[in-house]
């Protein structure tokens, strides 16, 4: 995915005031930076911490565009990230629209392409997209 995006993509955990508000996972730029960032809501499953990252990847594939954040939101990942640093950002709180829904379906397909894969990533193999975390 990095190489698609042509920039690092960092993935970590959403703070808790994002996770307050109902936000399962975001994507964002951030002033200043030369990466790109998925913040995902806390789980102690790995398929589903995958999930949220899968799905943002999705928006990724199918050039899902980011919008100005509203400074509500922005707050939400105060003390990480200075309010008017934030470029872009497309967060996932909804599954009703139909971005949303293609997204997801994205990240389906990605999930069964890693379990594919995952054999031969153990083996450090080249196998399409179980190399891109």
């Amino acid at each position: 995915m990095e190489r698609l995006r042509e920039k690092k993509i960092l993935i970590m955990q959403a703070p808790q005031g994002m996770i307050d508000r109902g936000i399962c996972a975001l994507w964002l730029e951030v002033s200043g930076e030369g990466f790109e960032r998925i913040h995902y809501a806390p789980t102690d499953s790995a398929v589903h911490r995958q999930q949220f990252v899968n799905h943002e990847f999705g928006h990724m594939i199918l050039n899902h565009k980011k919008m100005i954040m509203p400074a509500d939101r922005v707050a939400l990942l105060a003390p990480l990230i200075p309010m008017n640093a934030i470029v872009s950002a497309l967060s996932r709180s909804s599954f009703t629209d139909e971005e949303e829904a293609l997204a997801e379906a994205i990240g389906d397909e990605l999930a069964t392409i890693l379990r594919k894969d995952a054999a031969l990533s153990r083996r450090e193999a080249e196998t399409g997209f179980g190399q891109i975390l």
